[in-house]
C-alpha cells in the first residue's frame, strides 16, 4: 500500500474508502455521503478533516503523484543511460499499477481534475524531461522537440494502463504488455 493510505484512524478510513470509490466509479459519480458510508463514519467526520470531496480527492491525487515522482527521481539518479531509465520508468509504473491498481487508476482517470493543484516540483513529466534531455546531450537519444517526446512517451506508457480494465480481453497479459511497451520505448528512442 502506498504510504498515504496506511494512516490510522478515521482519516485513514476516509482516504482508503474515497480512493476505492473514486477508482471504481470515477470522481463525479461519488458523493460525500457515499464516502462516509463506505468509511463507516458520519459526513461530519469527513468535514472534520476536509472541506469536501474536492479537497479530499485533490489530497489523494497529490499524494499519489508525489510518491510516483519520488520513485522517478530515484531512477533519474541511477547510473543507467537515458533509454534504460525510461524503460525503468515503464517498469515502475506498471509494477505500481499491478501492486496498487486503485491509486494508479484514480490518478490516471482524475489527472484532468487535479493537475493544476499539484505543485510544479512534484510533477513527473519534469523528471521525464530531464532524462530525455540528458539522453539527447549524451547522443543516446536523437535530438527532437522534448515536450513532444514526453507526450509520446507518456501516451505510450499510460494509455494501455488506462484502457487495461476495459480491454483486458484483447490486450496481452500484463507481463507481456509491459515488455511490449518497453520494446516500443527502445524503438522510439533508437
Amino acid at each position: 500500500m502506498l504510504p498515504i493510505f496506511q494512516q490510522e484512524g478515521k482519516k485513514g478510513d476516509l482516504l482508503r474508502a474515497s480512493l476505492e470509490l473514486f477508482a471504481a466509479r470515477g470522481y463525479d459519480a461519488v458523493s460525500v455521503r457515499d464516502i462516509a458510508k463506505e468509511a463507516g463514519v458520519s459526513e461530519a467526520a469527513l468535514y472534520k478533516h476536509y472541506s469536501g470531496k474536492q479537497e479530499l480527492a485533490a489530497h489523494i491525487f497529490t499524494a499519489i503523484i508525489t510518491d510516483y515522482t519520488e520513485r522517478l527521481r530515484r531512477i533519474e539518479a541511477g547510473p543507467e543511460g537515458a533509454v534504460e531509465k525510461l524503460c525503468r520508468i515503464v517498469d515502475t509504473t506498471y509494477d505500481l499499477y499491478r501492486d496498487h491498481p486503485a491509486p494508479i487508476r484514480f490518478a490516471l482517470l482524475s489527472q484532468y481534475y487535479f493537475w493544476l493543484e499539484v505543485a510544479e516540483e512534484i510533477k513527473p513529466h519534469f523528471v521525464i524531461r530531464r532524462v530525455i534531455e540528458a539522453g539527447m546531450a549524451a547522443g543516446e537519444i536523437p535530438r527532437g522537440e522534448v515536450y513532444f517526446l514526453i507526450t509520446v512517451f507518456s501516451g505510450l506508457m499510460m494509455q494501455p494502463l488506462a484502457q487495461y480494465p476495459y480491454f483486458r480481453d484483447v490486450l496481452p497479459a500484463f507481463p507481456r504488455l509491459k515488455a511490449e511497451v518497453r520494446a516500443l520505448v527502445r524503438k522510439m528512442f533508437a
